[in-house]
């Protein structure tokens, strides 16, 4: 389930940047925020860092810990990711599309040729928004990263069609 999620949220988000010009990508919202081309970098820089994460977890011992609900892991990600400083600059569309594609066919394709959905759930780290978490809870971060910041984009392309 977690290779679906992960490739359904991914299409989503990519999907969301298809029409897109790189103008409308680097535009900031007229209420203020990072642009929708910084929260695409923004997804792809965080999914690096927990795939590494991940991968450096799985060579130490930890203990088993009870599988958290997504919904948790989303208000968890919500809270933490108001922190994050947006990169600055602008990016233009292929470069979002192939940094997003190394993120999740290099970084993630790493991990997954590393170990199993079933090894990550026995496996867990400390992590500062979540406690002690699960590698697979701690992956499943990753879809709904894009999930949650998928309908941040959404509203964006709207407000930037209505003051078009």
């Amino acid at each position: 389930m977690l290779i679906e999620n992960l490739g359904r949220a991914r299409k989503a988000l990519l999907d969301s940047l298809d029409g897109l010009t790189d103008e409308q990508l680097n535009a900031r919202p007229p209420d203020g925020g990072p642009s929708i081309a910084q929260l695409a970098h923004h997804l792809q820089a965080s999914e690096r860092a927990t795939a590494a994460l991940v991968l450096d977890a799985l060579q130490s011992r930890s203990e088993r810990v009870e599988e958290q609900d997504p919904s948790l892991l989303a208000a968890g990600l919500q809270q933490s990711c108001g922190h994050d400083q947006p990169a600055s600059g602008t990016f233009s569309k292929a470069e979002l599309i192939r940094l997003l594609e190394e993120s999740r066919f290099r970084d993630l394709q790493a991990l997954f040729n590393e170990t199993h959905e079933r090894v990550l759930a026995e496996r867990s780290l400390e992590h500062p928004p979540f406690g002690r978490i699960s590698l697979k809870n701690l992956l499943d971060t990753i879809w709904i990263h894009d999930d949650l910041h998928g309908k941040q984009i959404a509203a964006i392309k709207q407000s930037l069609r209505t003051t078009a």
